[in-house]
């Protein structure tokens, strides 16, 4: 009975150390994966329609959320590992990397792209109120001088995000993270 109890427990950890050592060779491909995944979700939400879609079409605003909190999932596993290993390789592309993650983390986390997106879509909503007296408007204060302001300001923010998320790419295949 001792020896079935043993075996069962050396076959658990075993499954458990190649299910680990696949996740851990799979972390560069994921990241890879979910940054291609952004780009093009970044494509649709650097307009007024793509946040338009984004403040009235549930569905899309969750999947959208859930890939950026994927992302960061991600990243947080990066940090983690590359944490351990710059205790003993002095890489400067591990202090990099690390720097880089730390800055998507605190500038552009899911709270701070949820807050700043909420605020685009009460503007919107705003300016949709509105519309009928704003289209004979001149200027910023016109329908189209309002769109091009939330517009503006919406490609910065997504501009950033993208830019971090490409960085730890890039990162990523230069350590040749599996």
């Amino acid at each position: 009975m001792k020896r079935i109890s043993i075996g069962i427990l050396s076959l658990m950890v075993s499954c458990l150390a190649i299910g680990q050592e696949n996740e851990q060779n799979s972390l560069g491909a994921e990241i890879d994966k979910l940054s291609y995944d952004w780009d093009l979700e970044a494509e649709n939400l650097n307009s007024y329609d793509g946040l338009s879609k984004f403040c009235v079409d549930k569905d899309y605003r969750i999947s959208v959320i859930e890939l950026l909190n994927d992302i960061h999932h991600y990243d947080s596993v990066l940090y983690d590992r590359l944490t351990k290993a710059s205790r003993f390789n002095k890489d400067k592309e591990i202090e990099k990397t690390l720097k880089e993650i730390s800055k998507f983390e605190t500038g552009y986390s899911l709270k701070e792209f949820i807050h700043f997106l909420h605020g685009e879509c009460t503007t919107r909503s705003d300016i949709e109120k509105h519309s009928a007296e704003s289209k004979n408007d001149i200027g910023s204060n016109s329908y189209d001088g309002q769109v091009y302001i939330v517009e503006t300001e919406l490609n910065k923010f997504i501009k950033h995000i993208t830019k971090r998320v490409d960085h730890i790419r890039d990162h990523v295949h230069h350590l040749h993270i599996k």
